[in-house]
């Protein structure tokens, strides 16, 4: 299952239906047919004295209904849809441990491969935006992120809102992000957030009540857990404070399994890009591109690291720590993933494609005119934190 790619780590082209097995003694390739007939004809030996119920690890190539072929095509859909799915295949197609990669990224690797697209415009790639946002005691900071075909993803823009956020007057900042419009570098198109998580561990009344005043099913109040049987779970209704009354069912909440999406996020930032920009194959599955932002962003990204600790019973248990202070920027991408599995789990080319056809919709009922490009849209009262200032050749400016 680790021979799919070529020597340079491009994807090979994949014939499912020549899947076969090779005996590992003789060499004598198998059919399926034969494969479940020998299957058949073994059985289990002790190797030492026994007398206890006996259970038993096998995969699903001992599955006498199973077909190699759909092993194969189950396990490229899953290596298609990334870590969370390649885990359920390796646990119970392969009956195997996966092993989450939790050490962290490089920072400078992925600082250095950069783009040069236009900080606050969407990439041609990108069909929808969602928006992670990690509130603090007087900022509040947000990522918008575009998502695109097999879950590859640009960032668009990182903005941090200055405010006490115990005071309205930063939320109303929040509000206006909200309703922004970024121009679709192809079509010309203004986008708009489709959804927005807001992590609701600090201010938590406050995220609640501006939730309420946000536009239904936009904006998705998150609560951040190391273990859950799901990515996302919910929502659930919570109690909302109002002036001095309480609403018992004033709020929704999702539950988000940070660890899942980081170790998603950190699987895809491993991933090299084409050798060439023209080069057919494109970019791998989960690629993240990203624009100019200075060093501070890319160190925020790669803050944690998965660390294996055991427990006084003896159960080794995986934790998530931090290797630096600051790592908002981390929190911010796993926020506007999880506000965009939604769309990611139903994307396919017939949904993309209709995507397409309404941005270029958007386009010609704007303009009247064809699909065309358009400059971003003034951002008041906000700050792109990590855009690094342009340098002019001209030796008098």
């Amino acid at each position: 299952w680790d021979k799919d790619e070529g020597k340079k780590g491009k994807t090979t082209k994949h014939l499912p239906e020549t899947a076969h097995y090779v005996c590992e003694h003789c060499g004598v390739i198998w059919s399926d047919p034969r494969r479940w007939a020998t299957v058949r004809l073994g059985e289990w030996r002790a190797e030492k004295p026994f007398v206890d119920t006996a259970g038993f690890h096998l995969n699903e190539i001992y599955s006498p209904w199973k077909k190699l072929e759909e092993m194969v095509r189950e396990f490229l859909a899953a290596k298609e849809m990334g870590e969370e799915a390649m885990k359920v295949f390796v646990n119970t197609s392969l009956g195997e441990v996966f092993e989450i990669r939790g050490e962290a990224p490089e920072w400078e690797r992925i600082y250095n491969r950069r783009e040069d697209y236009a900080i606050g415009v969407v990439p041609e790639g990108g069909l929808f935006l969602t928006a992670g946002t990690d509130v603090q005691k007087d900022r509040i900071e947000v990522e918008i992120v575009a998502w695109g075909r097999q879950r590859e993803s640009w960032s668009v823009d990182y903005r941090v809102l200055l405010g006490d956020t115990s005071r309205q007057e930063v939320w109303n900042k929040l509000s206006a992000l909200l309703e922004e419009r970024f121009p679709h570098a192809r079509t010309g198109a203004g986008m708009i957030i489709d959804r927005m998580a807001v992590d609701s561990g600090y201010a938590t009344q406050e995220v609640y009540a501006w939730s309420r005043t946000a536009p239904l099913g936009r904006v998705m109040p998150i609560k951040g857990v190391d273990k859950s049987r799901f990515p996302i779970q919910g929502p659930s209704d919570v109690e909302v404070k109002i002036g001095k009354r309480k609403r018992k069912r004033g709020a929704k909440l999702w539950t988000v399994c940070g660890p899942v999406f980081k170790a998603e996020l950190y699987g895809n930032l491993r991933q090299d890009p084409p050798d060439e920009p023209e080069d057919d194959e494109g970019f791998p599955p989960g690629y993240c591109h990203f624009p100019r932002y200075d060093p501070e962003y890319f160190k925020q990204l790669t803050a944690e690291q998965a660390v294996t600790r055991v427990r006084k019973n003896g159960f080794a248990v995986i934790e998530w720590q931090k290797t630096r202070e600051r790592n908002e920027a981390l929190d911010c991408r796993v926020y506007a993933r999880a506000a965009a599995e939604h769309e990611l789990i139903r994307m396919n080319e017939r949904v993309a494609r209709n995507k397409e056809r309404k941005l270029e919709e958007s386009a010609v009922m704007k303009t009247g005119k064809g699909p065309t490009p358009s400059a971003p849209s003034e951002k008041p009262d906000t700050v792109s934190r990590w855009a690094e200032p342009v340098l002019s050749d001209d030796p008098w400016l």
